[in-house]
């Protein structure tokens, strides 16, 4: 199979800002496109809801960066933050304005990207699309081929217009030239617009996790004190994702666990994420550390003895399957997470237990801690399945192959 030309630059159309101190499907897919040779273009999310200026401290923070962001892009062209890989920061109306307000911002994101597409020398740029607001934009840059590539529920996202979104994916169904869904319940989703919809499910850097099994290193200095055995959490500490009751039912129930939360607290929520977790950070076997970079997390993953994803169901997670499913396994350890649909028969019992309520969830950590270590290296081989690399070189074949569907050029 001929693989996509190194000739060809690609524009991604991000979920995310670019800063980010735990790297998404966004982050992934530019670094690794950037390092196989194609010029990239990271534009950065502009989101789908209005920020909370006043009730958010992340909102009020990823304002004032965008902004600066945006006029180093104004005075400086894009910024290069490693080889072959450049970042703009476009500028709009907040996306909770009425019309016509919210067209006249999809067009300054057209605008923006073309832009910065001329200052690079883009020549009919695959069009990497991660958002629906992506579905105009792409025509202003004239690219060889768009990809939408569905990572989220997007309409089910707190604080979002879902109508309007709605309305938006509809047209990016309609003009893209390959969809892709990051969960099979996603991929369903999809199909009922677009009949040939891939899954591609989500994956994970797995040598980077299998540093915590293959690689010994002393204790680090944030789990000094906390007595063995321990379970870590990896991620966004939001009520919309994680459930703070599941977590203190398990701190309550087994005092002799160490419950270790690693990441940013509020993260895109719509309430007070800090009252909700008040109990529970005030729990002696619990410890909230800030957010690691991930090669800080096989350090910690080492020591500590399962892995949770104790999410809440909604419709924004029930279409989730998330990249720390096979962090946790690449890191050899045994997973207990909430019934998503996604994880259902995905993985043996000795690798992830799915439980439906709190009292199974905390049966199951009992279960996992009992596992035989020679488990880890199981899991570990579970996992190299599921790496970015490979997922790299099926993305590549296939934009390189091409698509009955013609391009929009």
């Amino acid at each position: 199979m001929r693989r996509l030309s190194t000739d060809v630059p690609i524009v991604l159309f991000a979920s995310s800002p670019w800063e980010c101190v735990g790297p998404l499907n966004c982050h992934h897919l530019a670094t690794r496109f950037a390092a196989r040779g194609h010029t990239v273009l990271f534009v950065e999310s502009t989101g789908l809801r209005s920020p909370s200026v006043l009730g958010s401290r992340q909102d009020r923070v990823r304002i004032v960066a965008r902004l600066a962001s945006f006029l180093h892009g104004l005075l400086r062209g894009p910024h290069r933050v490693a080889d072959n890989l450049y970042v703009i920061s476009p500028l709009v109306a907040p996306w909770g304005w009425p019309e016509p307000w919210r067209a006249l911002s999809l067009r300054a994101l057209g605008l923006q990207a073309r832009v910065a597409t001329r200052r690079l020398g883009f020549a009919r740029p695959v069009v990497w699309a991660q958002l629906p607001t992506a579905a105009d934009v792409a025509r202003a840059i004239r690219p060889s081929s768009v990809v939408y590539h569905c990572v989220d529920d997007y309409t089910a996202n707190p604080g979002v217009d879902s109508a309007w979104v709605e309305g938006l994916e509809r047209r990016l169904l309609e003009q893209a030239d390959w969809v892709v869904a990051a969960s099979p319940t996603l991929g369903e989703r999809l199909a009922r617009g677009r009949p040939d919809t891939d899954v591609l499910p989500n994956v994970a850097d797995v040598t980077l996790f299998s540093r915590a099994l293959l690689e010994t290193g002393a204790e680090p200095a944030e789990l000094a004190g906390l007595p063995r055995p321990r379970a870590v959490y990896v991620g966004n500490i939001s009520t919309y994702k994680v459930d703070p009751q599941l977590l203190d039912d398990l701190a309550a129930a087994l005092p002799q666990l160490a419950i270790v939360l690693i990441g940013e607290i509020g993260l895109g929520d719509t309430a007070d994420s800090e009252s909700a977790l008040g109990s529970l950070r005030h729990r002696p076997n619990v410890r909230v550390l800030p957010p690691r970079p991930p090669e800080a997390l096989p350090d910690l993953m080492r020591h500590c003895d399962v892995g949770l994803i104790p999410f809440v169901l909604s419709g924004h997670t029930r279409s989730s399957l998330p990249l720390k499913l096979y962090e946790y396994l690449g890191a050899g350890l045994p997973v207990v997470a909430t019934a998503l649909p996604n994880l259902r028969g995905l993985a043996p019992d000795w690798a992830v237990r799915l439980a439906d309520g709190a009292s199974e969830f905390t049966g199951l950590v009992e279960k996992a801690l009992a596992d035989p270590p020679e488990r880890r290296r199981d899991r570990l081989e579970l996992a190299s399945a599921h790496d970015w690399e490979a997922r790299i070189d099926e993305i590549l074949d296939r934009l390189g192959a091409g698509f009955d569907r013609p391009g929009l050029g």
